[in-house]
């Protein structure tokens, strides 16, 4: 079998429930069985990459596919749903017993297909196929559409077409072509009988925004607030933790997954949540690092931006420095091609999973992808490509307690590069700082308003080895960098790194009347001051 009752989703699913730092998530089968018998059967669950939207799928066709009846039966009685099967009668009643249609976008195509039309007659083909084989009583006949082959059959199919959007990303696929394939889908699944229930995943957003939508009968759970299936998606601290105490993991630390990996907020209680393909990644590794794989994804960040850099360089930058951005994104339709607006453009790098978007508050998640909006930075397009290797200098300057070329270099950042940033206060300075230092992120953890003694510290860099010197930052607007370093010692923000070796103290004044930077720096030794003192 190609498409039917063909184990595929059970022997995907079963290799990765036996996986050492699988998360038991198999709760959702019973979520969305009752979902759809009780409130809409067509179901679309669209999150970013690599959170876990084909395991999902290929679970849920692994526990109705009656291809698998047996095994999948012995699986999941081993997971949560399993051990809840007592509760779960309706939804058990249900295992192995349902035609399942399971569908892959990503993995459908062959080199064979060159265009649309390849695609389209490349499935009917194998469905069809499919259908002869299962009903051959039925004289299913080659040339009929899929939804008369399928009324024939008499049965009702559960569909999981994993991956739903894939096609709109090869190279053949034309507006028309995407229009096509969006009412194909409708003529396949809208007000048939033998849809038993339907779930799909993607990135893309369907466009369900009017009316007249013809995907509009599904229910959609999107990056954008709905909650319904909210819970299934993603990793919590809690989740992380329990599999590294049953694994006997102590490093990378939580904190460390944390700095790498989280920062996706969920919406309906504000959850922070963890990528889990990255996670799983580092526990398997014993170390953290950036793990998006390949240059598509940034490339499509980069695309992004080329397509309205006007309204969106500061933006971009002002994010790629550590900011939070207080916007009120509306989504986009996945039937609009031409993504040109500032907002439609944020909506698209929070579908794709490289911003996150909570409670009108936008902003990158973690230090993974800051790592890859720094790369994009480096676009021409910006007008920013010379800051990274200036930022280096910057960043050297200050280790090497040279003060002069700290307040030249940053005025020279301000007045040529980013004179966008008008300085009011200390924030504003902080905005500067935060791009003048972006080279800091290859060897440090940048954070601001650090929590440290008495208070929270401007900026603290907290290098990712302990023999390196840590950096406390202090900034002041209209006052000295000498009261600057003066706050950094009677705050206590020291307690922060008393366990390095060495850290330096810089204070940053910004002068409105002279228009000048000023830089002090004052390089301390808190292990060797604790021990000498009685």
């Amino acid at each position: 079998m190609n498409f039917l009752n063909n184990r595929k989703g059970y022997e995907l699913f079963a290799y990765e429930a036996h996986k050492n730092f699988y998360v038991d998530k198999s709760l959702l089968i019973d979520a969305v069985y009752n979902f759809a018998k009780f409130n809409n059967k067509f179901i679309c669950i669209t999150r970013p990459r690599r959170f876990g939207k084909s395991t999902a799928a290929n679970m849920l066709a692994a526990f109705f596919d009656p291809g698998a009846a047996e095994d999948s039966r012995e699986l999941f009685l081993g997971l949560a749903l399993g051990k809840e099967w007592a509760n779960l009668p309706h939804c058990w009643a249900e295992q192995g017993k349902r035609n399942v249609i399971h569908i892959n976008m990503i993995h459908l195509m062959p080199p064979s297909v060159k265009s649309y039309q390849d695609f389209e007659g490349y499935l009917h083909v194998n469905l069809l196929e499919d259908l002869q084989t299962a009903y051959p009583a039925k004289n299913i006949k080659a040339k009929w559409p899929l939804s008369q082959a399928l009324e024939k059959t008499g049965d009702k199919f559960i569909f999981v077409i994993d991956e739903w959007d894939a096609v709109f990303e090869m190279p053949f696929m034309t507006d028309v072509d995407r229009k096509a394939y969006i009412l194909f889908l409708k003529g396949l699944l809208k007000d048939r009988s033998y849809v038993y229930f339907a779930y799909m995943t993607g990135i893309l957003p369907i466009a369900k925004y009017s009316s007249g939508s013809p995907l509009n009968m599904f229910k959609e759970c999107n990056t954008f607030g709905d909650s319904t299936f909210y819970p299934w998606f993603g990793l919590t601290r809690a989740e992380i933790q329990a599999v590294m105490q049953k694994r006997g993991i102590t490093s990378p630390t939580i904190e460390d997954l944390a700095f790498w990996y989280d920062g996706y907020i969920r919406s309906y209680d504000g959850e922070r949540l963890f990528n889990p393909t990255s996670v799983s990644y580092a526990l398997a590794e014993g170390s953290c690092q950036s793990h998006w794989t390949g240059t598509g994804p940034m490339n499509e960040v980069r695309d992004l931006i080329r397509r309205n850099v006007q309204d969106l360089r500061e933006d971009v930058v002002r994010m790629a420095g550590g900011e939070t951005l207080d916007v009120e994104l509306t989504g986009f339709s996945v039937e609009k091609t031409e993504i040109t607006t500032k907002d439609e453009i944020l909506s698209a790098m929070v579908v794709y999973g490289f911003l996150t978007y909570h409670a009108e508050k936008l902003r990158i998640p973690n230090h993974e992808l800051t790592l890859k909006f720094r790369q994009a930075l480096a676009s021409p397009e910006l007008g920013l490509n010379q800051t990274l290797a200036e930022s280096k200098k910057l960043l050297q300057a200050t280790l090497e307690r040279d003060h002069k070329t700290v307040a030249k270099l940053l005025a020279e950042l301000h007045d040529e590069k980013i004179p966008f940033f008008h300085y009011t206060d200390e924030n504003s300075l902080a905005c500067v700082i935060t791009v003048g230092y972006l080279a800091a992120l290859d060897k440090y953890r940048l954070k601001r308003e650090d929590k440290a003694g008495k208070g929270y510290a401007d900026f603290t860099f907290e290098p990712m080895h302990k023999t390196e010197t840590a950096i406390i930052l202090e900034l002041k607007y209209n006052r000295s960098a000498k009261t600057a370093l003066k706050c950094i010692h009677e705050r206590g923000y020291l307690a922060r790194f008393k366990d390095f070796d060495r850290v330096l103290l810089v204070g940053l004044n910004y002068s409105e009347a002279t228009k000048k930077h000023t830089c002090l720096t004052e390089l301390v030794e808190p292990k060797k001051t604790e021990r000498s003192q009685p």
